[in-house]
């Protein structure tokens, strides 16, 4: 059930609920409140119940929501003070009205972080005029008020920053590789509906390769994995410095890298393959071997024919898609003896842009399961492994 509020409701809740019980209090121990104080009292509590029930019934207040009711407590706080009989009372209860702020300070915009913090000062410093005897007992009473109510806001706020700090860069390291610097591929198919908005804009053809190193396994047996990661970070770099300006490169997986470019035609991404065939051949003492495919990218309801039927795919299946038929292509330049591109155009992709991506919604800090067709190309079942295996031993 506790499940159901946030840090904001729950601490409301615990500031507001210890007032609850005042009345009571004060019917039994009447010397507590200044005489005629009772009315005032009840006025004063019905304000805070107003807010304990809301809360509670809400579970998650709105930031105007929090606006009203944190004010509403603030007040309220800053009025049972004052009539509270005992100056150590009073002060003790006024010292609550720190709370609402630092509440406040946890999610809150910065606008209304400062008004409560502006209104928990003007009532302590009300209360404090009036409950204290002299000129230096009000300002050293109020000094240490004024750093009862700030400091609490400030450190919240400061690790509130933090952590936001914190959780952008772990965001961001989350789509780069660690070895090589590069997107991975989480980070690549985050971007992906980037990548295609920036293709339809400009030549409208999109284009993706993937280069496989050449007897990698056999460069890790013969001379260790740390062996391998050099010629990885050689062979990137080489990637990385050759791809084409405006081009996107990362990390496939393994030994396999993928470049997503905007092109005009099979030939320029052919052209752009041999280039990073030969920088890593040059870079590095391995060679690759390239598979490529190109076409035309339209968006669903552009040109549109009318009465013509079309089958516009998401954005996964589009990637999906796109890199199967690269994987083939990979696959047939190992069979044509390694070191070497094949190339091929496909039909035109229709793209639904306004279709959900299961991995864009990784850039909001949501987990979601890849769609099938990704995941049929990225995180292969048991079941394809022994085709995989076939096809794929020796590269």
């Amino acid at each position: 059930m506790l499940r159901r509020y946030d840090a904001r409701s729950m601490a409301t809740l615990i500031s507001t609920g210890g007032v609850i019980p005042l009345p009571v209090i004060s019917v039994l121990a009447p010397e507590t409140l200044y005489p005629g104080g009772m009315p005032i009292l009840l006025t004063i509590w019905s304000f805070i119940a107003v807010v304990f029930a809301v809360t509670a019934i809400r579970a998650r207040l709105t930031d105007l929501e929090f606006a009203f009711l944190g004010g509403l407590g603030i007040v309220g706080i800053c009025g049972t003070s004052m009539i509270l009989a005992s100056p150590r009372s009073s002060t003790l209860v006024l010292a609550i009205v720190a709370v609402i702020p630092a509440i406040g300070a946890i999610s809150a915009t910065t606008r209304l972080i400062l008004s409560h913090l502006a209104l928990a000062i003007v009532c302590a410093a009300v209360v404090l005029a009036v409950t204290t005897e002299s000129l230096p007992a009000y300002l050293i009473s109020f000094g240490a008020m004024l750093g009862l109510i700030v400091v609490p806001v400030f450190l919240v706020v400061a690790l509130r920053k933090s952590m936001e700090a914190v959780l952008d860069q772990q965001t961001r390291l989350v789509g780069i590789d660690p070895l090589t610097g590069l997107l991975n591929r989480r980070g690549f198919l985050i971007r992906a509906s980037q990548l295609l908005s920036a293709a339809r804009s400009s030549t409208g053809w999109i284009g993706i390769l993937l280069l496989d190193v050449d007897h990698f396994k056999r460069i890790n047996d013969q001379y260790g994995h740390l062996a391998g990661d050099g010629v990885l970070l050689a062979a990137s770099a080489a990637i990385r410095e050759h791809a084409p300006v405006g081009s996107e490169v990362c990390r496939y997986g393994g030994e396999e890298f993928l470049m997503f470019h905007v092109v005009h035609d099979a030939d320029e991404l052919w052209l752009s393959a041999e280039r990073l065939r030969a920088a890593v051949a040059a870079a590095a003492p391995v060679t690759i071997s390239v598979g490529g495919v190109c076409a035309p990218l339209r968006v669903a309801g552009d040109h549109l024919v009318s009465g013509h039927f079309e089958t516009a795919f998401s954005t996964d299946d589009v990637i999906g898609n796109l890199l199967g038929q690269a994987d083939d292509c990979v696959y047939q330049a190992k069979e044509n003896g390694r070191d070497t591109t094949v190339i091929k155009s496909i039909d035109e992709v229709i793209w639904n842009d306004g279709a959900p991506s299961a991995h864009a919604a990784d850039a909001e800090r949501t987990v979601s399961p890849p769609s099938a067709s990704l995941y049929e190309v990225f995180y292969r079942r048991p079941a394809d492994f022994v085709d995989i295996d076939s096809r794929t031993s020796g590269r």
